[in-house]
C-alpha cells in the first residue's frame, strides 16, 4: 500500500491554516504564505488545497486578496475526510490475484483474500474517522 504525500500534506496545510488564522485573525491565508510555513512546495500545495476545496473542507479565493481558508472548524475535520479528499477514490489496497490453480479453488481462495483486505480497509477508515484535527491540534488522541 502506498499513498502520495498529499494525505499529509493535505493534514499539515490544514493544521497550519488554523494556527495562521488563530494567531493572525486572518480569515484568508495567502497560498505562497500558506506553501512556506507548512514547508510544501507551491505547486503541491495548490494541487492539494484545490483538491480540499473540491472535498468542501477549504475555502479558496482567486485573485489580489485571494487565499484559502478552513470551510468548517477543525473538530468537523477527520483525516478520513482529508484522505479521501486527496486521495479520491483509489482504493485503499491494490490487489492481485493471478492464482493459477485448481479451477474449483481459485474463486474461493479470491473470495478470502477479498474478505481480508476488505476488513483491513474498514478498520482502517475507521481509524481515520475517529480522528479529528482537533484531536492532533490539542494532543488528544
Amino acid at each position: 500500500m502506498g499513498y502520495s504525500t498529499s494525505f499529509t500534506q493535505g493534514i499539515t496545510l490544514l493544521l497550519t491554516l488554523h494556527a495562521m488564522q488563530t494567531n493572525t485573525g486572518d480569515a484568508i491565508t495567502p497560498t505562497k504564505l500558506l506553501a512556506k510555513y507548512a514547508g510544501i512546495p507551491f505547486a503541491s500545495a495548490v494541487k492539494t488545497l484545490k483538491s480540499l476545496s473540491s472535498a468542501g473542507i477549504t475555502i479558496t479565493k482567486e485573485g489580489v486578496g485571494g487565499g484559502s481558508m478552513l470551510a468548517k472548524p477543525i473538530p468537523q475535520i477527520t483525516l478520513l475526510d482529508v484522505f479521501l479528499a486527496v486521495e479520491q477514490d483509489a482504493p485503499l489496497f491494490k490487489m492481485h490475484m493471478g492464482i493459477n490453480c485448481d479451477q474449483t479453488k481459485v474463486g474461493d481462495l479470491k473470495r478470502r483474500v477479498e474478505v481480508s483486505i476488505g476488513n483491513a480497509a474498514d478498520a482502517m477508515k475507521d481509524s481515520l474517522r475517529g480522528v479529528t484535527l482537533e484531536n492532533i491540534w490539542e494532543g488528544s488522541l
